[in-house]
């Protein structure tokens, strides 16, 4: 190892050791009670587009002026997109008693459907509210199923001063977003 590599090596370190630790929160949803007799086989869940501010690895309050800041020293768990990609299939699979993966498709046979979802805002308001909105669409891969397509706009109260609250408002809010994409998929 070269002289000025070694250095930067110390540099990084030290810099690394001397920082704020940094608090994850884990977004854990609670588990669903709704059941349904899916229309189709099997469903993909795409990789769930999400806003700058919720795809990076901090986590972001909205402040009474309307900025949308991340909180110093904070970290989600896991990505974001995978965790909102992975919740909504494990959800729907729990709810429709079929195969949701998300992808990459990791069977032989195809998915009968995939649903894509945009995620327009997922934050805490400065209204103290968590919200979640967007839109879905479902499509046909291997199946009869028709196109299908909606609008969500999801509010949930934020249990609690704390960040931990802001992670369970989330994991309500999207048991409730896996509720009404089932519902499309199921009767």
């Amino acid at each position: 190892m070269t002289v000025w590599k070694a250095s930067l090596l110390a540099v990084l370190l030290t810099f690394t050791a001397c920082g704020p630790p940094v608090a994850q929160y884990l977004v854990d949803p609670p588990a669903s009670e709704l059941r349904l007799r899916p229309i189709v086989s099997s469903v993909e869940i795409r990789d769930v587009s999400l806003p700058r501010y919720a795809a990076a690895d901090e986590i972001s309050l909205q402040d009474a002026d309307g900025a949308v800041r991340a909180v110093r020293g904070t970290a989600w768990a896991d990505l974001p997109q995978r965790t909102v990609t992975r919740t909504l299939a494990r959800n729907i699979g729990i709810i429709l008693n079929n195969r949701a993966a998300a992808e990459p498709w990791p069977f032989a046979d195809p998915p009968a459907a995939e649903v894509t979802v945009l995620v327009d805002r997922m934050l805490v308001g400065s209204d103290g509210l968590f919200r979640l909105s967007g839109q879905y669409a479902i499509a046909p891969r291997d199946s009869d199923l028709s196109d299908r397509s909606g609008r969500f706009d999801i509010t949930k109260p934020v249990p609690g001063e704390s960040l931990n609250a802001v992670a369970s408002a989330n994991g309500a809010a999207l048991v409730d977003l896996s509720e009404i994409i089932a519902r499309r998929l199921g009767r």
